[in-house]
């Protein structure tokens, strides 16, 4: 069996990650990105399993693959990157790792938020630059403001309990509203009361056809003055150009966002020139427990599929 990571994973961090796939049979691990569509198809061609992370293997690159068995996208956000109805076709198997870093994703979102709301950032870059503008960084307390918290997944639920933990007022919108997903005080509302009356906006929902462009630029229209907008989720969720609008206006405080329409962001991106902007380079996910739990639950599908069961699988074969 031949076993193929193309383009590594952050969640391997050492050769003993590798051992119990090894077990199996020959594994490739590549720790560089393929240059280019070819290279990759190069890469994966005699492969029967793969373990993806972020490069994209459309109907091309699965048609080139003529022995492969079985994909595991290392994340949530497998249709990004794989084309599911082309491996269907080719009778390939489609999983991935739902709740590997929920969290981890929740405390990175909080920690945008205090960074956002008390210009920890930019104050830090000033600081750094011969700068000591202490009056010019004020910000404002969380405890006491409202919270809304759009989408209740794992990441959602999570980011209701950090926000309880420091007072915060919660409110949240989800696709599938039941009492218990109501918890630490949350009460449930229309979308468009999330816009409306949250003091800090946090979106923690998947990309798919239903929510792609969701957050329009109506609803972001009803943020107040001294709201702020928070992503961690996925760039194509909202409508980013009415997005820069409002900020370039001030219509809304701020903004803070590590999933971007274009990654690597572009050099002229231009949300990262903006004052009341905040950017990352998509690192919410990514921490050592996260990438523990990501490749525990990669493997398991694995073992689930070659044990003839179905473990977090997304197509019928």
């Amino acid at each position: 069996m031949r076993i193929v990571f193309p383009e590594g994973s952050g969640c391997v961090q050492s050769p003993q990650d590798l051992q119990p796939v090894k077990e199996l049979g020959t594994v490739e691990y590549y720790d560089k990105p393929p240059q280019n569509k070819q290279d990759l198809i190069q890469r994966l061609k005699d492969a029967e399993i793969v373990f993806l992370d972020y490069s994209v293997m459309d109907a091309e690159v699965i048609a080139a693959c003529p022995k492969l068995k079985f994909i595991c996208f290392f994340g949530i956000g497998y249709g990004n990157c794989i084309d599911v109805q082309a491996a269907t076709k080719h009778g390939v198997t489609v999983s991935y790792t739902p709740g590997y870093g929920a969290t981890a994703v929740a405390e990175f979102t909080l920690g945008m938020i205090l960074s956002l709301t008390r210009h920890i950032a930019a104050s830090h870059y000033s600081l750094r630059h011969g700068e000591w503008l202490s009056a010019q960084f004020q910000g404002v307390d969380l405890k006491g403001k409202t919270l809304g918290v759009v989408g209740l997944g794992p990441i959602g639920a999570d980011m209701v309990r950090l926000g309880a933990g420091i007072g915060m007022n919660l409110i949240g919108w989800t696709r599938n509203a039941t009492a218990d997903r109501a918890q630490h005080g949350l009460r449930l509302v229309s979308l468009d009361d999330v816009f409306a009356h949250s003091d800090v906006v946090t979106i923690h929902l998947s990309l798919n056809a239903q929510t792609e462009h969701m957050i329009t630029r109506a609803l972001l229209g009803k943020m107040k003055p001294t709201a702020y907008f928070v992503n961690t989720s996925r760039a194509k969720i909202v409508d980013n150009d009415a997005l820069y609008e409002l900020l370039q206006q001030k219509r809304i405080a701020g903004a803070a966002f590590d999933v971007h329409e274009e990654e690597p962001i572009a050099m002229n991106y231009r949300f990262a020139s903006m004052p009341n902007v905040l950017c990352t380079p998509h690192i919410g996910y990514n921490s050592k427990e996260a990438g523990e739990n990501m490749l525990r639950i990669a493997y398991a599908t694995l073992f689930a599929f070659l044990k003839g069961e179905k473990l977090h699988v997304v197509n019928r074969v």
